[in-house]
């Protein structure tokens, strides 16, 4: 099997046992309704490293597009020393998050389109460079996905990702919660073999190793892992996992470190479209 059908095969895999495990699962719901307000930023934030990186990687590029990008987090504040930037997203809230944003911070050069990347129905310009944020990893056709990223990007292109895909570490909860084996996402090696399979020569930069997630309270952790884990309250797997958080959850300074959850590596990869 080639990279891209090895890829296609697992993000599909992955999302058949998600869509086993949930009992109400609607696909035309806006997963991000009740969590795009969390994706904002403020714009004019300083001393945010990432943001220096992505500066100093687009210098000389007027235009982005930042495919996937949800609120503007990073859009927003890269918009402030360029000509525009255009976001395209298939989440409403998050679109509706990134304009009020945009009022909000007097910041009138991002313009929102929302669309599915890899199924786009819009005719958008070419622009100097590309920004996609933690988007590749379910992305089913991911080699439309990256041949539409060449065809509207003229000079570089950027995807942030994790090594591995940014819900690997709780697969251990998911064995134990559902009683198999978890199919994660691919991550960067994977992106790397579909990207090299397309004729594309891809640079890869380790940017950062993130510690431990740390919850404030059990009750948060709680809230939170019952929707990566597609666990409804009051249901023999919710007590499940309220139990196993007692040994998956260790007390530390700020709260409560969820065990084995240390250690994701953040990379950049660069390419040059052909």
């Amino acid at each position: 099997m080639t990279g891209i059908g090895r890829w296609v095969a697992q993000v599909k895999a992955h999302h058949a046992q998600s869509i086993a495990a949930q009992c109400d699962f609607d696909p035309g719901q806006d997963f991000w309704r009740a969590l795009a307000h969390k994706f904002r930023d403020d714009p004019y934030r300083l001393n945010d490293p990432l943001l220096v990186r992505l500066r100093e990687e687009f210098v000389g590029c007027d235009s982005l597009l930042d495919i996937g990008g949800g609120a503007g987090r990073l859009a927003l504040p890269l918009a402030l020393n360029r000509e525009k930037v255009t976001v395209v997203d298939s989440s409403e809230s998050m679109l509706n998050q990134l304009r009020e944003a945009s009022v909000e911070s007097g910041i009138n050069n991002v313009e929102a389109i929302q669309s599915l990347w890899e199924r786009l129905s819009f005719d958008i310009s070419v622009h100097d460079g590309s920004l996609c944020s933690h988007v590749i990893y379910g992305i089913e056709d991911i080699e439309t996905f990256a041949r539409n990223i060449n065809r509207f990007t003229a000079d570089l292109v950027i995807v942030l990702a994790f090594m591995r895909s940014p819900q690997a570490h709780l697969e251990v909860l998911w064995e134990l919660i559902h009683g198999e084996k978890r199919i994660n996402l691919p991550g960067v090696p994977e992106l790397m073999e579909v990207l090299w399979e397309m004729g594309m020569i891809p640079e890869l930069s380790i940017l950062e190793t993130l510690g431990p997630h740390i919850y404030e309270s059990k009750t948060e952790a709680l809230n939170d892992l019952r929707k990566r884990m597609y666990v409804n309250e009051g249901t023999g797997k919710d007590e499940n996992l309220n139990s196993l958080l007692e040994f998956h959850l260790t007390p530390v300074e700020g709260g409560l470190e969820l065990v084995g959850s240390a250690g994701r590596t953040m990379c950049l990869v660069r390419w040059k479209p052909n």
